[in-house]
């Protein structure tokens, strides 16, 4: 199982956030959440309308991750209210077990205030531990500027370029850029 300890971080407003894995008693909080990002709609890939995920579904999900010592759920939590969230899956195939990919996201009242960052960096402490685990992959809309920079900033590259990965409902072409971080020096 893949729990690792909760620890409180300390936002640059001083607000203080605890970081913690998620488990079943989340799913409604991270459904809710996660709608609210989707109605949101900033450098997201699904629209509103196409999230329809049952709450024993999110439970079913959460613990799928929490079976596999090599993947990840955490939660950033501000006063029992869940604001972000980052998952990690690493990859099955034997030949592809050095890598894995992540989904973050964060809620919109609390971007650009370091919960992201914060969720980052935890999962790569995390995953510098993981046997056999040498690099986080993601994908990230071209558009999303803020997110681009904050992975830059820790560490990753990017590795390619999916051209007009997504057509928005205007008809608009959005690329995905692809990056990547080794954790293993």
């Amino acid at each position: 199982m893949a729990l690792i300890p909760a620890k409180t971080i300390r936002l640059e407003d001083g607000t203080e956030v605890l970081l913690r894995c998620a488990d079943d008693r989340d799913a409604l909080a991270l459904l809710d959440a996660t709608r609210a990002i989707f109605a949101d709609g900033d450098g997201m890939v699904i629209d509103p309308d196409e999230f329809e995920k049952t709450e024993d579904q999110e439970k079913a999900w959460i613990r799928d991750l929490n079976d596999n010592p090599r993947n990840l759920l955490l939660v950033a939590e501000v006063g029992g209210r869940i604001v972000g969230n980052i998952d990690f899956h690493s990859a099955r195939r034997r030949r592809l077990a050095h890598t894995g990919e992540f989904g973050i996201s964060v809620q919109p009242a609390w971007r650009s205030r370091g919960v992201g960052t914060a969720l980052l960096e935890r999962l790569i402490e995390w995953a510098r531990g993981v046997q056999d685990l040498e690099k986080i992959t993601l994908k990230v809309r071209a558009d999303n500027r803020r997110a681009i920079a904050v992975y830059t900033k820790l560490g990753f590259v990017q590795c390619g370029v999916a051209r007009d990965a997504m057509k928005l409902s205007d008809g608009i072409y959005v690329d995905d850029i692809l990056m990547e971080r080794f954790v293993r020096s």
